[in-house]
């Protein structure tokens, strides 16, 4: 399929068609959303993922578990290209080498932990952008260039269309799960719950304890969404990851 706004009928179709069981519910739909741009892309992975404005990000849906993975690997290392498209407000294309110039330790460990070379990441229109970014993978490299940025432009905007509809039509009952509350953002609030731990246990503000997780994810060869599990659910102790300076 060509032509002007192919690309946007084969995001509406895939997301049109019916989903497995357990991707049915609202808390689902930025999967579903991630799935759909992937059947409308010549890409290899899709996520979506909101930044918030101190800085704080959350994932809310991904193509596949390699692609998630992924962007634990750009959260434990703090940086990366959707942390720069949201605050540069456009879509950025890194290639293998610009990703190794801006971010060498995460370009080794995209390399080494995924398949993926290269990522365009693009913030969503408003109201939702640029707080939330598309991020598209690829695992050639050549690839990204030869997406064309029209298709990549349609879906975005079918993407934001779909993500304030059903956020606008969602019942306002206290309690009611939304494309904001999926498994991959609950997962992320254990690390925001492990970063209340240290505060409270070092007496660290919410960076520095933010930073003693990542420090023992890094020394583990870990991402700080294991580290933080390990911790909320007892598998790892507190003094485990006390820092060298703390009197406490």
């Amino acid at each position: 399929m060509t032509g002007p706004g192919s690309a946007a009928r084969r995001f509406v179709e895939a997301l049109d068609q019916l989903p497995p069981p357990e991707l049915r519910g609202p808390e689902m739909l930025a999967v579903r959303l991630a799935r759909a741009c992937l059947a409308a892309l010549p890409v290899d992975g899709a996520g979506l993922s909101i930044h918030d404005r101190d800085g704080l990000r959350t994932p809310i849906g991904a193509s596949d578990p390699t692609t998630a993975l992924a962007e634990r690997l750009q959260f434990t290392h703090g940086a990366g290209p959707a942390l720069r498209a949201h605050d540069n407000g456009a879509a950025i294309a890194f290639d293998p080498a610009d990703i190794a110039r801006n971010w060498p330790d995460l370009h080794s460990a995209l390399v080494g932990d995924t398949p993926f070379s290269a990522v365009l990441s693009v913030p969503l229109l408003p109201p939702l952008g640029p707080l939330v970014v598309l991020d598209l993978y690829v695992q050639d490299a050549l690839a990204l260039p030869a997406t064309d940025r029209e298709d990549v432009a349609d879906v975005t905007i079918a993407l934001t269309r779909a993500m304030v509809a059903a956020a606008l039509g969602a019942p306002a009952e206290e309690g009611r799960r939304g494309w904001w509350d999926g498994p991959d953002a609950l997962r992320r609030a254990r690390v925001w719950q492990a970063t209340g731990m240290v505060n409270v246990a070092f007496g660290l503000d919410t960076g520095d304890a933010l930073a003693v997780l990542k420090a023992h994810a890094f020394a583990t060869d870990r991402v700080v969404d294991d580290v933080a599990d390990d911790l909320v659910t007892g598998r790892i102790a507190l003094d485990q990851l006390r820092p060298a300076d703390s009197d406490r």
